[in-house]
């Protein structure tokens, strides 16, 4: 609890006594609320915490050889308590017992820190423990069988901060066993939300307000930092990253250097996108030598190869270990280059440091090593191993680059591109850089392409592409690899695909006049469906290629209702599972039809899912940077849809007022945007989480830029790039 968190300690106390907000009102006793458990271990000093639910001094006695020979108290009365015990023995192993009142707990004990520079330790990580307190427990159980010298929490420590409650039932009582014997070092995740109670739960080192601190522990230096960006800025020149840098360079002879927060700067998940402090932070860490970085975030276990910048041999670089298996519902997993080892389960992670080398294991709740890894100073990785930081930066910039291109639009049978794709070059040392373009039937691509990059010498690609013929699909794709100049391996992650090719079909969609309105109960057994025009095969988001499984879709009108018919190949469970009602959100993460009109410059969006949940709404433009359109669900078209399932998938039919949208002589623009589901759980559906797998395909290509991880697609869809969509014609 630090100090300039005191005057927020007495409010909540204040405020719980008006409001009954707490366990109980203060009161000159009280009752045990929440049980000892230690703070910030050294070598000299720890800190007793513990809770009442009355306002009360609270006594710590302690001593060696289960003597209780010495005391320490409050410094005032509180609910919250909080005693440190200095003046105490390195490596030495004490008993103590909590008072206040006529109560008195059972004793427990404790083992401070080494003497600094011992070489010879253990310490459990693990994080995202919300949400589950039996998984929790369970993972408890396997960290007091490891009997570490400390214990370190990458964040999530409950799933919503600001609730009083969840942080007894969450986090203390799975807890209980462990906490009253080794001390917990934690950093802020995003479901922390800030809130008062973590800091006051918490006695840190207390430098920068307990939000991001260091310590020392063995012949470790530990950094913990705050990665929640709109509470804590990153940039250079940021407070915490200014004071980053201060501390990595006034701990240089430290043997081990780790650091830990709460979002993954290199991770393993099927959809989430890059944290941007990756591009601040790791060229920090490499620097200045940290070993390892330790996170969460992501529910499951993974292990990088060492990261960092190359410099014409492999070097240590950077280890990775995302430890986010605490609690909280696992998240699905894609293979990555960058990682070592990965697996999506419930665990924790034990690392014993002796001396210059450290051994790793990944545990599961029943206690089964599924990883073991060892990270050795001395050792130089082979470059089958290393992975060289300069190829995420190209593919940052290579996208942003491709992005800039202009959309070729076909309306005839020729397609001819000449352009140039120019990137800095950001490695140090020579470099050799090859481009081979994939055959496809019917196009004419460049040979292969190679040179030596010599430092500062820019990376440019030529795009020289013809075809001739009616289907242009699939396009093209070029494959970059590096090499040593002589042509041998270099790193690991040497391959870069690059979908350098915007192209796409100049379309009109028409939709003909029923001579009857259909009965909307996703049943096509209208006579006037027949006569309905089909609409072209919708195109994955990439722009590259046909969907895998298709959406044959009909439009036609009546009586200024635009009327829709599709029916979509499918993943079994879809239907099932999917979310029901109207106005419901979580249409957007089911399987779902999107169709997304422009009337001008205003866009409409209407969502039908699988299980046959409708929402509608506007996007509504708005002058925040960054920001081009906001969501405006409280929008209602009184549009209808509704669903059923078929053999294959489902079919879905909707009815959109489109004359109370769109007037004469507006332009009217249309595109069909399907959310191709794979689901990874049922329970993913029940706790309200993304974790399944989504194909995108569009009848318009948009190209909108894709927020994942460079190395997975390029782009996304966009709902706000008219210019692309097609044009809709009412007959």
């Amino acid at each position: 609890m630090m100090c300039a968190m005191q005057l927020r300690a007495a409010v909540f106390v204040v405020t719980c006594a008006g409001l009954a907000c707490g366990p109980g009102l203060p009161n000159s006793g009280g009752e045990l609320y929440l049980s000892p458990y230690l703070q910030n271990v050294t070598p000299t000093s720890i800190t007793v915490m513990w809770e009442t639910t009355g306002v009360i001094v609270g006594t710590v006695e302690f001593g060696e050889h289960d003597r209780f020979d010495r005391q320490a108290t409050d410094s005032e009365a509180r609910t919250i308590h909080e005693v440190h015990l200095t003046g105490l023995d390195p490596a030495t192993s004490y008993t103590y017992r909590v008072r206040f009142g006529d109560q008195e707990l059972p004793p427990a004990s404790f083992t401070t820190a080494p003497p600094p520079g011992t070489p010879n330790w253990r310490m459990v990580v693990y994080g995202d423990n919300r949400s589950n307190p039996a998984t929790h427990a369970r993972n408890v159980e396997q960290i007091m069988k490891l009997d570490p010298g400390l214990v370190i929490n990458s964040g999530d420590l409950v799933a919503a901060g600001s609730r009083y409650e969840q942080w007894k039932t969450q986090y203390f009582d799975p807890l209980r066993g462990l906490a009253e014997h080794v001390a917990l070092f934690p950093c802020l995740g995003n479901h922390e939300q800030n809130a008062i109670h973590y800091y006051n739960y918490h006695s840190l080192p207390d430098d920068q307000g307990e939000v991001y601190y260091s310590f020392d522990y063995g012949n470790a230096h530990f950094i913990a930092l705050n990665s929640n960006a709109q509470d804590a800025p990153f940039q250079r020149g940021d407070p915490q990253t200014e004071w980053l840098i201060a501390d990595l360079e006034a701990h240089r002879d430290a043997t081990w250097t780790f650091v830990f927060f709460h979002h993954p700067l290199f991770r393993a998940h099927a959809t989430r996108g890059v944290t941007a402090q990756r591009w601040v932070w790791q060229p920090i860490f490499d620097e200045y030598g940290v070993d390892l970085v330790i996170t969460g975030h992501d529910h499951y276990y993974m292990r990088s190869r060492p990261i960092g910048t190359y410099r014409g041999e492999p070097r240590r670089g950077v280890y990775h270990l995302i430890s986010g298996g605490g609690g909280a519902p696992t998240y699905p997993m894609a293979p990555k280059t960058h990682a070592a080892a990965q697996r999506r389960v419930h665990h924790i992670t034990a690392i014993d440091v002796t001396g210059d080398r450290l051994v790793g294991r990944g545990i599961d709740l029943d206690g089964n090593e599924f990883d073991t890894f060892v990270i050795d100073q001395q050792a130089v990785p082979s470059p089958d191993e290393f992975i060289a930081y300069e190829i995420f930066e190209l593919e940052r910039d290579l996208r942003a680059a491709v992005l800039e291109l202009p959309v070729v639009e076909v309306s005839d049978r020729t397609v001819e591109i000449a352009e140039t794709v120019r990137v800095e070059n950001p490695f140090d040392v020579a470099i050799r850089a090859t481009v081979t373009w994939t055959e496809t039937d019917g196009w004419i691509m460049p040979p292969p392409w190679g040179a030596v990059l010599e430092p500062g010498t820019p990376l440019e690609i030529p795009i020289r592409a013809r075809f001739t013929g009616t289907d242009f699909y699939p396009l093209p794709t070029a494959t970059l690899e590096f090499h040593r100049p002589d042509g041998s391996k270099a790193f690991r992650n040497d391959t870069i695909r690059i979908e350098g090719l915007r192209v796409v079909r100049a379309q009109t969609v028409r939709a003909p006049a029923m001579r009857r309105a259909p009965r909307i109960d996703g049943v096509f057994d209208e006579p006037g469906w027949s006569s309905a025009r089909r609409v072209d095969p919708l195109v994955s988001v990439q722009g590259d290629a046909l969907a895998t499984r298709q959406v044959e879709t009909r439009l036609a009108h009546r009586d200024g209702w635009l009327n829709v018919a599709a029916s979509m190949e499918a993943q079994p469970g879809v239907v099932e599972h999917g979310a029901t009602g109207r106005d419901n959100r979580r249409a957007l993460s089911d399987d779902n039809l999107r169709v997304v009109l422009a009337v001008n410059e205003q866009v409409y969006v209407f969502v039908v899912s699988a299980g046959g949940a409708v929402l509608d709404f506007r996007l509504e433009k708005v002058a925040s940077p960054g920001r081009q359109r906001r969501m405006l669900l409280d929008w209602n078209s009184g549009f209808t849809a509704a669903t059923t399932p078929t053999a294959d998938g489902w079919q879905a039919e909707l009815a959109i007022p489109v004359a109370q949208l769109w007037a004469d002589g507006a332009e009217l623009g249309i595109n069909l945007v399907r959310h191709d589901l794979t689901p990874s759980s049922p329970l993913c559906v029940t706790l309200d989480i993304v974790c399944d797998l989504v194909n995108i395909a569009e009848l318009a290509p948009t190209f909108g830029p894709s927020a994942l991880d460079h190395r997975i697609p390029m782009y996304s869809s966009d709902p706000t790039a008219i210019d692309r969509f097609a044009t809709l014609v009412l007959q």
